[in-house]
């Protein structure tokens, strides 16, 4: 039985209403793993998720710039 980790991941952003950041650590707090091992699992399409969410938070620099709404 193979586990997908990226629907995993987008099941419990959906279930818990939390970030895809919070996800990826509860899961890896679940399974017993490390971030890095999960990172390295992730589709582009969260890994994208995961910037964007970043950037928000003013965790990096913002590639972008937006226009203010």
């Amino acid at each position: 039985m193979s586990i997908d980790v990226n629907t995993t991941i987008e099941k419990i952003v959906i279930e818990k209403k939390i970030t895809y950041i919070e996800a990826i650590i509860d899961y890896t707090e679940k399974v017993d793993c490390e971030i890095e091992m999960v990172a390295k699992m992730l589709n582009r399409s969260i890994k994208d998720k995961i910037e964007a969410e970043a950037e928000n938070l003013n965790m990096m620099k913002k590639k972008t710039s937006k226009l203010p709404l």
